[in-house]
């Protein structure tokens, strides 16, 4: 086991890289909560080989806006644009988790979002997004869908003849797939990463399931997805991530 010691040199050298100011004894929010940190949340999980550093900011995004944890959402925005990560590319992140958390949970990180831009004199790109009739829309979704899920699109929830379903979830064919997972700035391999640190985080065990299989057409490997779920953990709890690890593990 790496030892203590060994774990706050390299999460410190993390803590570092995102931007985020040395440890002051004086701001101590409690006794040990800087070492804690240190060794539990940097050292042992930002410090992991297999995800690349950007992907893991991408999964702590999602698991912040997802919960709603506002205040550490800003810190992470600013550290994601520290590590070069695109204002455009944040905002899209908020988008795609709000499908899964809810549309408030967009409004809510987006604005914050466009705050933290703002105080840096951070100009958003106008980016030019596709627009297509409602019958070019449903069809994209489905394309979406079955190139994402494969055997896996039409199953349970998605099963056409699902009558209990079947109200709702064409709006989330069109617009799911076909309106936010073919929006500029975040491909799909990204916003699967989004989809499965978002679902962790709010507990939806099924659809982790389902888009955890699903995210190894998008180029992540079974190990990548792993460590997209172990990500979460210091954020949206331990729990959470053990029980995603668990159900992702059985299917």
């Amino acid at each position: 086991m790496t030892s203590r010691d060994a774990l706050r040199r390299s999460g410190a050298a993390i803590r570092e890289r995102l931007g985020f100011p040395a440890n002051n004894p004086d701001a101590e929010l409690a006794p040990g909560m800087h070492r804690l940190a240190e060794e539990a949340v940097w050292g042992s999980i930002w410090a992991r080989p297999g995800l690349a550093l950007n992907d893991r900011m991408l999964a702590v995004l999602s698991a912040l806006t997802s919960r709603q944890y506002l205040p550490q959402l800003r810190r992470y925005i600013g550290a994601a644009l520290h590590i070069g990560v695109p204002a455009r590319t944040i905002q899209e992140v908020f988008i795609q988790c709000g499908l899964y958390s809810g549309f408030p949970t967009i409004l809510n990180s987006v604005g914050l979002a466009n705050e933290v831009f703002a105080e840096r004199g951070l100009a958003v790109p106008d980016t030019q997004m596709p627009d297509c009739d409602a019958d070019a829309l449903m069809a994209l979704g489905r394309q979406t869908m079955h190139k994402l899920h494969g055997g896996r699109a039409e199953q349970g929830y998605a099963a056409p003849d699902n009558r209990a379903t079947a109200g709702l979830y064409p709006t989330a064919i069109a617009y799911g797939y076909g309106e936010i997972w073919s929006r500029p700035d975040l491909d799909h391999r990204q916003r699967m990463i989004c989809a499965v640190a978002a679902f962790t985080a709010i507990d939806h065990l099924p659809q982790l399931v389902k888009f955890g299989q699903s995210a190894l057409n998008t180029g992540l490997t079974r190990e990548q997805v792993i460590e997209v779920i172990m990500q979460t953990a210091p954020y949206s709890g331990f729990p959470r991530a053990l029980n995603a690890l668990s159900a992702f593990g059985e299917a």
